[in-house]
């Protein structure tokens, strides 16, 4: 075999090839460096927090950049652009919040914008003269988180998490109170009004207010509220009165409320009550009780003076209230005759204010009772309770000489007999007493009083003759003489006061003649009792002496 052969038959090893150039260790620098540049980055966008959008009606006092986002005075956030809504109706405002703020953003969240403001509650915001104006914020405590907000107008008047009570109010009177006015329980403020709205359906004022703890427990279902605002002047059948609330109620208005005395227990208070504001506190207690028997007074006379409101007494004591003047009763045929056409009012009785349950059975016990008492002549009258306003009241009265009747029946109330009002009935007597006066012998009487009138003006010139007689005598007295003799005796009795020795003498005179008297007493009262002393020889009778009873 060849060396050729040899050499092919070898089993041959390929060849690997490499390259020379490696990485360098300088990359690692700048690979580095980016990872850190990262990791700054997220953690300054994790610093940011969020960011929000928050509707306003105006951005008056915001800037952006500079206007902060506040809880309690610390900062959480900032606002980073401003800019018009797409109608140009309200202004978007977005504002970068901090690192943790985002717990705080839920569905509940509140803003508001903190400015200088005065009113007659107080003054606030003054800060915000040297740091401008700034954004509040109250932490959501419930819902979904949320990034889109709608500010509101006015700070919030309860903070969220006050414990408490929010109850809900309604009028039918004017507007009664604004957001931010007092809750007063007897004069303390416990509460403030949180919304007004009005129901143009139900033509009603609609108040939400918040009661703060404790006081939320005197809210039952018994509780009564009322306008405390201003002075309230009450002029009606019971007289003049005149009430008054706190300062702050007296300036800014409020709504009182309190628990009238003698009202049954109740149940719990349900979450859907709703509470009526009544105009007065009288009003309020006159409103404690719901059971109310409904009647009706055909009333003949004028109801001039008489209100809704108006009391209605049984024998002086307050028994109910007047609830309608010229009540619709649909099916009464109103003739134009003045004789047939009577005015219908409706009044109200509570079993309550006569000592009864106000339940339906009270209710049934005074029906029963008042249908007796008509059988028995209890009739209905307007009275007048003040001269001074002209107010006037519905009086039940029993009476004898009344015809007999029973309750009637109209539209479903029962309706109770009438009878004249003071004004006839006095109208009647005044009648009766001209009738009478008429009746008089007037002509003979009047030729009397003529005659003696005469005798009067004879008797009352003479008189006046004999004064003119006596001016004249006394004018003809000798006045110098009576003068003289005056300053004659004045002379005397000065003469006297300066002559210290003729009154001693006058003195001693004086006194001699006392003594002469005192010595003469004995013989004066011996002569006046025997006058014949004197010339015969007086003789006394033996003392007489008591003796036994001879036996």
């Amino acid at each position: 075999m060849s060396v050729s052969q040899e050499s092919s038959g070898e089993k041959t090893t390929p060849a690997v090839v490499k390259s020379t150039q490696k990485v360098s260790k300088i990359w690692l620098i700048p690979i580095i460096t980016l990872l850190f540049g990262a990791w700054f980055v997220l953690q300054d966008i994790k610093s940011q927090g969020v960011s929000i959008e928050i509707e306003f009606d105006t951005a008056s006092g915001l800037e952006e950049g500079k206007t902060e986002i506040r809880i309690r005075d610390v900062v959480m956030g900032r606002v980073d652009n401003i800019r018009l809504s797409e109608d140009s109706s309200n202004v978007l405002v977005t504002a970068k919040m901090n690192e943790g703020a985002n717990k705080f953003l839920r569905s509940d969240t509140r803003f508001w914008v903190v400015s200088p403001k005065i009113s007659l509650a107080g003054v606030s915001g003054l800060q915000t003269l040297v740091s401008g104006a700034y954004i509040d914020m109250s932490p959501g405590l419930e819902g979904e988180p949320k990034t889109e907000f709608k500010a509101l107008k006015e700070p919030p008047v309860t903070p969220i998490g006050t414990p408490g009570v929010r109850v809900h109010l309604t009028s039918e009177e004017t507007f009664t109170a604004q957001v931010g006015d007092p809750m007063m329980y007897r004069g303390l403020s416990v509460g403030r009004i949180e919304t007004v709205d009005y129901d143009l359906e139900a033509q009603q004022a609609k108040y939400s207010a918040f009661i703060v703890a404790p006081f939320d427990q005197l809210i039952t279902a018994n509780t009564r509220f009322w306008n405390s605002s201003g002075i309230e002047v009450q002029l009606g059948a019971d007289g003049v009165g005149l009430t008054t609330s706190n300062l702050e109620s007296l300036l800014i208005g409020g709504i009182t409320f309190d628990e009238p005395k003698g009202m049954p227990s109740k149940g719990p208070l349900k979450d859907d009550h709703v509470f009526e504001i009544y105009p007065s506190k009288k009003s309020a207690d006159d409103h404690r009780y719901s059971e109310k028997v409904y009647y009706i007074l055909m009333v003949e006379s004028s109801v001039r003076g008489l209100e809704k409101g108006a009391p209605v007494e049984y024998r002086g004591l307050k028994v109910g209230q007047v609830e309608a003047i010229n009540f619709e009763i649909e099916e009464m045929e109103r003739a134009l005759s003045a004789d047939a056409y009577k005015i219908p009012v409706l009044i109200s009785v509570q079993p309550a204010l006569v000592n009864l349950d106000d339940t339906p059975s009270g209710k049934e016990k005074i029906s029963k009772q008042i249908s007796t008492w008509v059988d028995r002549g209890l009739r209905a009258s307007l009275k007048t309770g003040n001269l001074l306003t002209g107010a006037v009241f519905v009086d039940l009265q029993h009476y004898d000489n009344v015809a007999s009747e029973s309750l009637g029946s109209r539209q479903g109330f029962a309706v109770i007999p009438t009878v004249p009002d003071q004004i006839v009935q006095f109208a009647d007597q005044l009648n009766a007493t001209m009738d009478k006066i008429n009746a008089l012998p007037i002509k003979g009487m009047a030729q009397d009083l003529r005659t003696l009138l005469q005798d009067l003006a004879r008797s009352t010139k003479a008189f006046n003759e004999t004064s003119s007689s006596l001016t004249t005598k006394l004018d003809e007295l000798d006045m110098r003489g009576i003068n003289g003799t005056l300053n004659s005796l004045n002379d005397l009795l000065s003469s006297l006061a300066k002559d210290d020795q003729g009154l001693s003498s006058v003195n001693q005179t004086m006194v001699e003649v006392q003594e002469a008297i005192r010595e003469l007493k004995p013989l004066l009262q011996k002569m006046n009792s025997a006058p014949n002393s004197l010339i015969f020889k007086s003789k006394v009778a033996p003392d007489i002496e008591p003796r036994g009873v001879n036996r």
